[in-house]
Formats: structure tokens, sequence, C-alpha cells
């Protein structure tokens, strides 16, 4: 009886395998590739808008100045569970000079030409759509002239930030990003005056970019 048992066993293992054609009974599905997950570069341009306050002896005069701007952004990102994370840096040429009349001081004029940062980024995709919000720290120069005396300095300061992102054919994505960056809070003298002078930028830019 045992030899009979196996032999109905034996023989119903190689009809099974037959009727199958030798393959698995299961197969491990391939993981579709993420959309968002992954290195990108792009380029962007838009319009920045910087403003600055100078103070001095108890007066103020503001100055801004609204310009075309432009710049180079690469980052990464990474998706967990429902949300994409990313970090990102970019270069971006923010404007030129404004000039002013100060009560005091007479003639000024104050420049923010470049702004160089590095954000964080979280979205949560919607589809083909991410919106995300950022925040980090940029690095820009500020030069502030009164008369014939010009000074500049260079100085960290915060920026923030929100956005869309729309992905493409081909790995190509275009996106609309709103920033809002410090770029000074200092105290400098000119001819023995003490000048405050406080400045930040915000821009609005529309990039384009490739994920690799």
């Amino acid at each position: 009886m045992l030899c009979a048992v196996s032999a109905v066993l034996v023989t119903g293992a190689r009809a099974a395998d037959l009727e199958t054609g030798g393959a698995p009974l299961f197969v491990t599905a391939k993981p579709a590739k993420n959309l968002w997950s992954g290195p990108y570069l792009g380029l962007e341009g838009g319009v920045s808008n910087t403003l600055t306050e100078v103070k001095a002896n108890d007066r103020t005069e503001e100055l801004s100045r609204v310009d075309a701007a432009f710049g180079l952004f690469a980052g990464h990102n990474w998706q967990v569970s429902r949300i994409v994370l990313g970090v990102e840096g970019a270069a971006t040429y923010i404007g030129g000079t404004e000039k002013g009349t100060h009560p005091t001081l007479g003639t000024v004029s104050a420049d923010a030409k470049w702004s160089v940062s590095a954000k964080a980024r979280a979205g949560v995709p919607i589809g083909n759509f991410l919106p995300y919000l950022s925040a980090g720290l940029a690095v820009g120069e500020h030069g502030l002239k009164v008369g014939s005396d010009r000074q500049s300095s260079v100085q960290v300061g915060p920026v923030i930030g929100a956005g869309v992102e729309v992905a493409l054919k081909d790995k190509w994505r275009v996106r609309a990003d709103y920033s809002l960056t410090g770029l000074i809070n200092e105290t400098s003298r000119f001819d023995g005056t003490s000048v405050r002078r406080q400045s930040g930028n915000q821009r609005l830019m529309l990039g384009l970019s490739r994920s690799f």
C-alpha cells in the first residue's frame, strides 16, 4: 500500500510539472519605479523683490527693488511612505542696485545681487503633482552706499518657501517656487554716524528640471 501511495504522489507531481511548464507557483512582482525619488538638476527664472530698511538718527528710508532673477538648483528626493523628503541647493542672481534719499544721510543705495541656499523639503504627492514646503539657510552679500562710502558684508540668514512641482514625461519636471530670505540685520558706521540696515528678499520662480 505504501508503494502504491508513493507512486500516486510521484505521478501527480510530474503531471503538475507538465501542466505548469516548470514555472514557480509564486512570482515576486518587481516594484514600480518611484516617481519622485532620486537626484535632479534644473534651471529657474522669475521675479525678485529686495526690500532694505536704512535707519539713522531716528529716521528711516525704505529701498525696494523689483528685478529679474535666475539661477541653478539641484537636489535629491526620498519617498518615505506617503511623504517625499528632500534636500536642495541653489545659486541665484536676485537683482541690482536701488537708490534713494535718506532724510539725514542724503543719497543712499542698497544692493544684494546673489544668494546661495541649502534647504530641506517635504511634500505629499498627489498623482503627478507634488506640493511642498521648504526651509533652510541662505548666504548672500549685501551692500550699502552712503555718499561715496560703500560697505558690504556676507551673512547667513534663514530661508523659507513653498511650491508645487509637476512630473512630466521622460523624467522632466516643471515647478513654481516661492521663497522668502532674510539677507542682513547689521549696524555700521558711515562718517561717524551709526546706520542700521535690515534687508530681506522674496521671489517667485518658475523652474524646469530633469531627474536621473
